[in-house]
């Protein structure tokens, strides 16, 4: 099993089906989302659901409220793409926006971001991050 990263306190890193997309079982590289989908009415929940190769793929749950704090990645880029909910996205020192569903931000290394749920559902949305050391550094918003 690979490094898991250091999540902060006030988020929940969910790592137990971590290894059921694997390269080596072609069978199971067809998989849905949905089964990545867990909601924690006290935090924000990443589930990690593969972090191999070249690729990390995790889906981060957020209730009602609930945020990715605004943060950077010094040398991983990503792109998040919406599965549910509707959230406020925030780039760099762009204004906030809406994203929903299949909807998807790029977001380069060192570029600050946050995403907060503002719909009264659910929100979900997968990041696939590039190779490199994960390290998540909480910025100031602008």
């Amino acid at each position: 099993m690979p490094d898991l990263p250091d999540m902060p306190h006030d988020e929940k890193l969910v790592a137990d089906l971590l290894g059921t997309i694997d390269p080596n079982d072609l069978a199971s590289l067809k998989f849905s989302f949905s089964r990545y989908q867990q909601f924690d009415d006290e935090f924000p929940t990443a589930v990690l659901a593969y972090v191999a190769g070249q690729l990390g793929v995790v889906v981060w749950n957020l209730s009602p409220g609930q945020e990715n704090d605004y943060h950077m990645h010094p040398s991983t880029e990503h792109i998040h793409i919406f599965l549910e909910g509707e959230c406020e996205y925030q780039l760099g020192d762009q204004p906030p926006f809406r994203v929903g569903v299949g909807d998807a931000v790029m977001v380069p290394a060192e570029v600050p971001h946050g995403v907060r749920n503002i719909g009264e559902g659910r929100a979900s949305y997968a990041a696939v991050t590039s190779p490199g050391p994960y390290e998540k550094v909480r910025v100031e918003r602008p």
